[in-house]
């Protein structure tokens, strides 16, 4: 399959869609691995960089990792992903194993960007294209993409349970799906309700289509990591009560952070109290110019905008509601579906809390679903065409911007020392030569 006559159909100008997208790429890979002492390094960080110095010499091979928000231990290849990068890349400080996480993620693009391309038919490329471009520049992607964390290391893993599940008919493939599906779940657990997501999903919609032979096979082999934690499992569950509440059925903390983020928005969450001081950035000869707080005002106008626009489209053709709920046409909207509403559901159903991070482990979807609603497949009209394009290259653009202005930020400010981020690694290891050479 070729991408230049695609390109070349979405614009009279047939370098600006190549030439566009290589640019986002080269700056998500720029924005993933500038500043590499700029790092977050704080508890779970600093223990999960500790055992990969120390399992070997002075501890014995850990069959679990740590405590999980709901107290349970996590099953132990949330650590083992670690280990093995750590011994590949022979890394003996923090920086060094979170560039290999950092590149782990770029060849999580590199996997998306040539699954659109070789995988993807042709005439649902577009949303697929436009994801690769957002996924790179995207603030909160950059921000989760470069830190030594379980999720961190999640996305190269999702392209292979996304490859497997788009050849879900093929034996291969099912095998594949089940059993990078069940390895997902080991390394943060919400991503076990992302896996049922897509089974439950298939059964109601694809069932007659999945080898299921293959998927079955592919998880009994993944799920054999989990049974030292099993064993845990049994042990806890009945003396660590689950922070289960019937309200959070009503939050739907799922699909506002599913609509927000891929427009770049939710940084609050690694800023904490220092937001508000971001917003105000950056600050010239002590003044503040707000420019990060324009940035934020006009994605939100253009987040507004896309949402109208979706409204409009579903009031004037209601069939595209079939599309939204269930997708069988489509590949494309079968897995969105899979995962906006199967995830969605089956995790708000829980009642458990959900973290913004949880999302990290389904990329690349909520740019493709952004990309897809905003183009909108059955809008023949070439000016609403170009609109859509206009809109997605300027969240593209902006996004790209503020993800600079975050870095600059972190690395102005030694880090978010008021929010979840805290001091970054480089500054911490300054002020400890400080001290000691002043003693």
């Amino acid at each position: 399959m070729r991408v230049i006559p695609f390109f070349s159909r979405c614009s009279r100008g047939r370098w600006i869609w190549p030439v566009g997208l290589a640019g986002a790429i080269i700056l998500g890979a720029f924005f993933r691995l500038v500043w590499g002492m700029d790092i977050e390094y704080k508890r779970d960080e600093i223990l999960i960089f500790q055992q990969t110095q120390e399992v070997g010499r002075t501890e014995s091979f850990p069959w679990l990792g740590m405590r999980s928000s709901v107290m349970l231990r996590n099953p132990g290849m949330s650590v083992w992903v670690f280990l093995l990068l750590a011994k590949l890349l022979g890394a003996q400080d923090p920086p060094a194993l979170a560039r290999g996480v950092q590149i782990l993620n770029l060849g999580a693009i590199g996997l998306l960007t040539l699954f659109t391309i070789r995988v993807v038919p042709t005439q649902e490329r577009e949303p697929w294209l436009w994801a690769v471009a957002l996924a790179s520049v995207n603030p909160l992607a950059v921000l989760f993409q470069r830190k030594i964390w379980p999720p961190s290391v999640l996305p190269i893993l999702t392209m292979l349970f996304l490859l497997g599940w788009w050849h879900r008919q093929r034996g291969w493939g099912a095998f594949l799906w089940g059993g990078v599906g069940a390895c997902l779940g080991q390394i943060e657990m919400a991503e076990f309700f992302f896996t049922a997501g897509f089974v439950a999903w298939a059964m109601l919609f694809d069932r007659k289509r999945v080898a299921w032979v293959g998927w079955l096979g592919g998880s009994v082999v993944g799920t054999l990591p989990l049974i030292p934690w099993f064993g845990h499992l049994f042990t806890e569950i009945g003396n660590r009560p689950i922070p289960m509440k019937w309200s959070r059925l009503f939050e739907f903390k799922f699909w506002t952070h599913w609509a927000t983020e891929p427009f770049g928005i939710g940084l609050k969450y690694a800023l904490g109290e220092n937001f508000a001081d971001f917003i105000a950035f950056p600050v010239i000869q002590g003044r503040a110019t707000y420019f990060v707080g324009l940035l934020h005002l006009l994605i939100i106008l253009l987040a507004a905008a896309a949402f109208v626009r979706v409204t409009c489209l579903l009031w004037r053709s209601p069939q595209r509601w079939r599309d939204l709920l269930i997708g069988r046409d489509s590949n494309t909207a079968l897995t969105l579906n899979a995962a906006v509403l199967g995830f969605g559901v089956l995790f708000t159903a829980s009642g458990l809390p959900f973290h913004r991070h949880y999302l990290v482990g389904t990329f690349p979807l909520m740019y493709v679903w952004l990309a897809r609603i905003v183009l909108d497949p059955s809008e023949k009209h070439p000016k609403g065409a170009k609109a859509a394009r206009a809109l997605l290259g300027a969240v593209c653009v902006l996004e790209a911007l503020l993800s600079a202005a975050f870095l600059s930020y972190i690395h102005v400010n030694h880090g978010a020392s008021h929010g979840g981020y805290g001091i970054a690694y480089g500054a911490q290891e300054g002020a400890i030569r400080l001290r000691v050479r002043d003693d």
